[in-house]
């Protein structure tokens, strides 16, 4: 009965030290989930810190060959209106060219106190994205939030495991990624940090593979979303679909919307320009990229104001939009 005792006790000590090694041998970023984002209390540009950098490492949202690091990466962290079920207090004609109207240069320049006002919620969502454009980003969401333009969950791509990410069933809006393009080889807009992807299941990706064969992603997306006529019978209308928000996206630069692609069509996908435009700021100096872009945003909105007089705002963004990218030559 001793010497029986005698090898449970040794088991025993054998499996608390094999426990106390798993643990001191396992990354503690390994444990970090959704539950673990807490976004700053203040709205705002913010750097991006070392343990988030190590996380994006970690979890391979940044490689060794990704097109920028962590150095050209900046965190926005925005308010927004949560998508719930119930959207009856939603906005949904956006569309409407009165309702469009905006002043970008006055939202990047709003007082930090009015941005921050204390009757406001906490801060609920955060991007990734490219030094040069995070001010306009965060001038961007301010006009979501001000439109009341809902959005289901902001959350850097770091805190989904690499299970949940292969779902391709978040209906999660992101940014930077430092990703291939789906179904190819070459890198993804968002590893530039230069592309936006808004609520995915309200604005699904769609592609027909030579064998005929549909890619559809999230895959959820077939009950709903498909469909893309605004008011439709017996139905309800939807909120947070991606049409209803293209002008504001493109008066803020991201004048690229996947929703105007022939194959695949990507509706939850807006972005700055072509690839070359986007490789040329990350290749100027910081200073000299942020006069480019300043430029090249400050002339879409000109022309959004030169043509006013136009009736349709969709045929008034594809005007301004071809004008600006001819002026780029992109």
């Amino acid at each position: 009965m001793t010497e029986q005792r005698a090898n449970i006790f040794k088991c025993t000590v054998v499996l608390i030290i094999t426990l106390e090694l798993y643990a001191c041998s396992k990354n503690p970023l390994s444990d970090i989930d959704i539950d673990d984002f807490h976004p700053e209390p203040q709205i705002g540009v913010y750097n991006i810190s070392q343990r988030e950098c190590e996380l994006m490492l970690y979890r391979k949202v940044i490689r060794s060959d990704s097109p920028i690091g962590c150095e050209r990466l900046k965190k926005v962290v925005f308010n927004f209106y949560p998508l719930t079920g119930d959207q009856s207090n939603i906005n949904t004609d956006l569309g409407h060219q009165n309702e469009l109207k905006t002043n970008a240069v006055y939202m990047m320049n709003k007082p930090s106190d009015e941005l921050n006002d204390a009757s406001r919620p906490r801060p609920n969502g955060a991007l990734i994205v490219l030094d040069v454009v995070a001010d306009e980003v965060l001038s961007l969401f301010e006009e979501l939030y001000q439109l009341k333009f809902p959005i289901k969950s902001a959350i850097p791509i770091e805190y989904f495991s690499k299970k949940e990410r292969l779902t391709e069933n978040m209906n999660n809006s992101l940014a930077f990624d430092s990703r291939p393009i789906t179904d190819g080889d070459k890198w993804s807009e968002h590893a530039y940090g230069a592309a936006i992807d808004i609520n995915p299941l309200q604005n699904p990706y769609f592609y027909i593979k030579k064998s005929s064969k549909a890619i559809l992603i999230p895959q959820s997306a077939t009950e709903g979303y498909l469909n893309r006529a605004k008011y439709r019978v017996g139905k309800p209308v939807r909120a947070g679909m991606s049409e209803k928000v293209t002008t504001v996206f493109a008066k803020h630069g991201f004048v690229v919307w996947g929703g105007d692609w022939n194959m695949p069509i990507d509706y939850m996908h807006f972005q700055i320009g072509s690839r070359q435009f986007i490789e040329q700021l990350v290749a100027l100096p910081l200073k000299d990229a942020k006069a480019l872009f300043n430029h090249f945003v400050i002339q879409v909105n000109q022309c959004f104001e030169e043509k006013a007089d136009m009736n349709d705002i969709a045929h008034l963004r594809k005007y301004c939009v071809d004008r600006i990218f001819n002026a780029f030559d992109m």
